[in-house]
C-alpha cells in the first residue's frame, strides 16, 4: 500500500482535531480556545504535535509527560480528577510503541499511585525512572515507564528540573492538563481561584526544556493550562478571568509561558488522545492509538484510585461531566481516521 500523501495526511489532522473540539458540554469555550490556536500555527493542531515529537523522539529517548490537578485542596491534598491522567497515560503509549520512546510522567506526589494505575491500565508496567530507561535496551521485552512525584516549591522544582535533563536524554516535554503560572507566578483554576501552592511547579520543567531547545507541548481545555501561554495575546480580553482572577494577583488565569505547540480539546484527554491519533496516521501504525476497552479500563482504574470527575465530584469512570460511553465512542471514532474499521476501498 502506497504511503499516504502529505494532502491524506493534512485532511485527517483536521478531522483529528474536528472530533476532539466538539462542544458535546456546551462549556462554551472551545471554539474560541481552538480558534486561537489554529490561528497561531496555522493548521491542524494534533499533527503539529505530532509532527513535532516525531522528530524529535527515537528508541531510548525520554519523554517527560506532565499531569494531574489537585482541584479540591480546600477539602484534601488527596483529591485530582480524571481529566489529564489518562490522556498522559494514552500518550505515554504511543509514544513509547510508536517512537520507541521512554516515558517519565511527572505529577504531585499526593496522586502518584492514581497516575501510576492510569499508566499501567494502558500496558506500562511502572518502574524507577532508571529501570523505565534500562528495560528500552533490554533484550527481553519490557515495556517501562515511570511515574515521577515533582515537587511544588520554585527552588525545589527548578533543581529537579534540571537533574532530569542533565541525567537523561529528553527528547520532548508535553503538559496534560497541568495548570500554568500566570505572568504573576500563580496557577489558577478556570474559575479564577488560585491553587498554586497545592501543583507541582511544572513551570520549572517547561523553562528548563525551552532553555535547552527540548521540544514543549501544551494540552488544555479551559485556556488556564500549560501551553495556553502560546496564544495568550489572542486570549485576553475575550477568555473569563483571563485578564482578572479572583485570587486578587492582578495577572488573570491565561499561563505566561509559551510551548511549541498548544493543542485545544474539548477535554483535555481527547487532546492527548487526538495527537496519538494523528502519530497513529504519520507512522500508519492505527493501532498506537489505544481501542475503547483500553480507554474503559484507565478511566475504571483511576476511579479505582479514588481520582473524580471534575465535574460532577463523583468518584466514576467519567471525565469532565461527561460518561464513559461517550468517551469510548469518541476513541472508536478517532480510530476509524487512523482507518481501523473502515473499508475505503470498497469506494474506489
Amino acid at each position: 500500500m502506497a504511503a499516504p500523501t502529505e494532502e491524506t495526511v493534512a485532511r485527517k489532522g483536521d478531522q483529528i482535531d474536528r472530533l476532539i473540539t466538539i462542544d458535546f458540554p456546551r462549556r462554551g469555550v472551545i471554539d474560541l480556545l481552538y480558534g486561537a490556536a489554529r490561528a497561531h500555527h496555522g493548521g491542524s493542531l494534533t499533527l503539529a504535535a505530532a509532527r513535532l515529537l516525531h522528530t524529535r523522539l527515537s528508541p531510548g529517548r525520554v519523554a517527560l509527560i506532565a499531569t494531574g490537578w489537585l482541584d479540591r485542596p480546600h477539602v484534601s491534598r488527596y483529591i485530582a480528577e480524571t481529566d489529564g491522567p489518562p490522556g498522559a497515560a494514552a500518550l505515554a503509549r504511543a509514544l513509547h510503541f510508536g517512537l520507541g520512546a521512554v516515558p517519565l510522567v511527572l505529577t504531585e506526589e499526593e496522586i502518584v499511585p492514581a497516575v501510576t494505575a492510569a499508566v499501567q491500565a494502558a500496558g506500562l508496567r511502572c518502574v524507577e525512572p532508571e529501570q523505565a530507561v534500562a528495560a528500552s535496551a533490554s533484550a527481553s521485552p519490557l515495556h517501562a515507564a515511570a511515574v515521577v512525584a515533582f515537587p511544588t516549591g520554585t527552588v525545589a522544582a527548578e533543581a529537579m528540573a534540571r537533574q532530569l535533563l542533565e541525567r537523561y536524554d529528553v527528547g520532548a516535554f508535553a503538559a496534560v492538563e497541568k495548570g500554568g503560572r500566570n505572568r504573576e507566578g500563580r496557577v489558577h483554576t478556570s474559575r479564577g481561584h488560585d491553587t498554586t501552592d497545592v501543583l507541582a511547579n511544572i513551570d520549572a520543567v517547561l523553562a528548563a526544556c525551552t532553555e535547552r531547545g527540548v521540544a514543549t507541548i501544551g494540552v488544555g481545555d479551559g485556556g488556564n493550562e500549560i501551553g495556553m501561554g502560546t496564544i495568550a495575546d489572542r486570549l485576553r480580553g475575550r477568555l473569563r478571568f483571563a485578564d482578572d482572577c479572583e485570587c486578587g494577583c492582578g495577572g488573570g488565569v491565561v499561563p505566561g509561558r509559551a510551548t511549541d505547540v498548544v493543542v485545544a480539546a474539548t477535554v483535555s484527554n481527547w487532546g492527548a488522545y487526538g495527537i496519538a491519533a494523528a502519530l497513529a496516521v504519520l507512522l500508519e501504525q492505527p493501532d498506537l492509538l489505544h481501542t475503547p476497552q483500553l480507554e474503559e479500563d484507565v478511566l475504571r482504574a483511576c476511579a479505582q484510585a479514588g481520582l473524580i470527575d471534575g465535574v460532577s465530584g463523583r468518584v466514576a469512570p467519567s471525565a469532565d461531566g461527561l460518561e464513559l460511553p461517550v468517551h469510548k465512542a469518541l476513541v472508536t471514532l478517532l480510530r476509524a481516521v487512523t482507518g481501523v474499521g473502515v473499508n475505503s476501498a470498497a469506494w474506489t
